[in-house]
C-alpha cells in the first residue's frame, strides 16, 4: 500500500525529467518547459510529427527527454549538430539546406518553418490536413505567424 501512495504522490508531483536530473538556469527551464509542452501538445491533439528548427541541437535533445510518440524532425544548418542528433531517440535529424541563414536578424522564421512543413510533407512525414507542432527557439513577431 506504501508504495500506491509513493506512486500516487510521485504522479502528481511530477517534475519534469529534465528537471529532475539537475539543477537548471532559467534559460534551462524555459527550454525544458517548451520541450514539454510540445511533446504534450504533440500528444493530446494527436499530431503526426513534431518539427523542430535548432541550430545547436539543444531544442531537439530537450525534446528527445520527455520521450515524444511521434517523430521529431529537427533541421539544423550544421552537418555536425546533425550526426550528434542521430543519437537521440526518435529524433530524425534534417539538414536546413536553404539560402536563408536562421541567425541573420532579417531571416523571417516563417518560411523557415514553411520549409520545414514542405520537407515533412514530401519525406512522407505528414500529409495535408495532419496536425503538427513546431518549435524554434525564437522570439518572433506577429509577422512570423505561420498560417
Amino acid at each position: 500500500k506504501l508504495v500506491d501512495d509513493d506512486e500516487s504522490y510521485s504522479k502528481k508531483n511530477k517534475k519534469s525529467k529534465l528537471c529532475n536530473q539537475r539543477l537548471l538556469t532559467s534559460a534551462d527551464e524555459e527550454l525544458d518547459a517548451v520541450a514539454t509542452s510540445a511533446v504534450e501538445s504533440a500528444r493530446s491533439m494527436k499530431a503526426k510529427a513534431i518539427i523542430l528548427i535548432t541550430m545547436t541541437g539543444k531544442t531537439a535533445r530537450a525534446v528527445s527527454i520527455h520521450r515524444p510518440n511521434v517523430p521529431v524532425l529537427a533541421f539544423c544548418p550544421d552537418v555536425e549538430v546533425a550526426r550528434r542528433l542521430q543519437l537521440h531517440r526518435s529524433i530524425t535529424p534534417i539538414l536546413l539546406q536553404s539560402s536563408l541563414d536562421p541567425d541573420c536578424h532579417k531571416t523571417r522564421m516563417g518560411v523557415l518553418r514553411a520549409e520545414g512543413a514542405r520537407t515533412a510533407r514530401e519525406l512522407g512525414y505528414i500529409k495535408g490536413g495532419d496536425r503538427i507542432i513546431i518549435v524554434d527557439r525564437t522570439k518572433g513577431k506577429a509577422h512570423d505567424m505561420y498560417p
